[in-house]
């Protein structure tokens, strides 16, 4: 399943590298919508190196930062084509058969990774 994960987020970093080598996103514009560390970027001082940490270095990553990264990238394609208005279930574009898969494996990831407790988690409850 890890090699599935590591295989499953080339296409993004493919993607993203391509935004970055066709100069066509401003930083910020392009990531409003997407990861947790995205929703507080003014676009100074943060870079597309900060986003591409998501698509780099898979052989270090466990399995869970892996998984985070997929999702990180499910993200990244949808903003990637958001304009487009049509019905992401059954198109047969590629991006839209690359979301369904990825989605497909991250559920299947998130039956093998441990659970926390919520008491656990949040002790102070």
């Amino acid at each position: 399943m890890r090699q599935q994960l590591i295989e499953a987020l080339i296409y993004p970093r493919l993607l993203l590298q391509q935004v970055i080598d066709d100069h066509n996103y401003h930083h910020k514009n392009m990531f409003e919508a997407t990861g947790e560390r995205c929703n507080h970027c003014t676009g100074e001082g943060c870079g597309w190196d900060t986003c591409m940490q998501d698509f780099r270095h898979f052989d270090d990553m466990t399995d869970e930062e892996l998984s985070v990264s997929l999702r990180e990238g499910i993200k990244f394609v949808e903003a990637l084509h958001k304009h487009l208005r049509h019905d992401e279930t059954t198109s047969t574009f590629e991006y839209c058969n690359w979301i369904r898969n990825a989605e497909h494996l991250l559920e299947e990831m998130e039956h093998h990774l441990p659970h926390v407790e919520a008491a656990a988690a949040h002790p102070e409850h």
